[in-house]
């Protein structure tokens, strides 16, 4: 989990009013990296966070220096000392070979050109027509060794260039594979809450958020097996991609809990996820050990769209309890927010 502050300012003072009280209750040094750490805390990016800080206040207290510094690098700047680690020292190789290999380059080409000085002044002292003859053949020999040497570090250019642009690859699928996951192939939590955050930013057009919940999802692990369980849920990610718009993000909120964002109102959610929800009605799984057919896939949907000076936070609060009423009507059904 990388932490990602929001551009939107209001948005931004609303986790530092949550953040810095905290920490002062608990006692807690007002570093940065400390600041950083209980940032993410209140804007609710990782559970596992949450739990570890949650544990070690209810233990100590306080959280010690060195348990803050532990929690920072394992979940908020992990994945980037990680990343920009290996690219440092990937790019570090490819600047140490250029660097040679133009030293190697410069060195060669001040000897050819002390070796032409030489020639010439020999030619000039001893114009005797076998001297010139066998000097103008040294001359076009190294002449040539000049030329190697210049292709060679063409080559060498062109080699580098490949390995940066390859690097850049790395790096854009990086980022690629750090907002999905890694089982659906859908977005992951990070991926939503980066989206969310923009839509918060974008005040021209409306945003509907639409939380989807596998219904018995454990009772289906239970009987089938969680080697079935994650196929269903890959087949769910598979639906919510064939329904989701272009202008729409599909992810996985959490365990067997998805999400669509959506830029538009109600009522455009209320329509995907009614879709969605028919479409989930024909997902048919096959178990290969035994042929065991898995087609009573069914999941509870909860609409809301964004209301005026409202925060994310509040947004999902009021989209879980409209699917909470999804489930108790029954499940396999959609319900709009109030």
């Amino acid at each position: 989990m990388a932490l990602e502050f929001p551009e939107d300012t209001a948005l931004a003072s609303r986790y530092v009013k949550q953040a810095l009280p905290m920490m002062i209750k608990n006692k807690i040094a007002p570093n940065p990296c400390n600041f950083a750490l209980w940032y993410a805390y209140v804007s609710n990016r990782d559970l596992l966070l949450n739990k570890k800080l949650d544990t070690t206040l209810k233990e100590k207290g306080t959280c010690p220096e060195v348990v803050s510094r532990d929690l920072f690098k394992k979940h908020v700047i992990k994945e980037e000392i990680a990343l920009q680690k290996n690219l440092q020292d990937s790019l570090s190789n490819v600047v140490q070979e250029l660097v040679g290999n133009v030293n190697n380059t410069k060195n060669q080409t001040n000897t050819y050109n002390q070796y032409l000085e030489t020639s010439l002044t020999e030619i000039l002292a001893d114009p005797d027509p076998i001297h010139v003859q066998e000097t103008v053949k040294n001359l076009i020999k190294t002449t040539k060794d000049a030329s190697h040497l210049a292709n060679d570090f063409q080559s060498q250019l062109q080699s580098a260039e490949e390995e940066i642009a390859a690097l850049k690859q790395q790096l854009d699928q990086r980022e690629e594979d750090a907002y999905l996951d890694a089982l659906t192939k859908v977005g992951n939590r990070r991926a939503f809450d980066r989206r969310l955050v923009e839509l918060f930013q974008t005040t021209d057009n409306d945003t509907t958020l639409v939380l989807v919940d596998l219904d018995h999802f454990k009772k289906l692990n239970d009987t089938y097996g969680h080697l079935m369980g994650d196929k269903v849920l890959q087949g769910v990610a598979k639906v919510m991609q064939k329904a989701c718009p272009d202008n729409a993000l599909a992810a996985r909120y959490g365990g067997e809990e998805f999400a669509f964002l959506i830029q538009g109102n109600a009522d455009i959610g209320a329509n995907i996820a009614e879709h969605t929800r028919q479409l989930l009605g024909k997902l048919l799984l096959r178990k290969k050990s035994d042929g065991q057919v898995i087609d009573n896939i069914t999941a509870s949907f909860g609409v809301v769209q964004r209301n005026d000076g409202e925060y994310p936070e509040q947004l999902i609060e009021r989209a879980d309890k409209a699917l909470y009423q999804a489930k108790e009507a029954g499940r396999n059904r959609v319900k709009m927010a109030a």
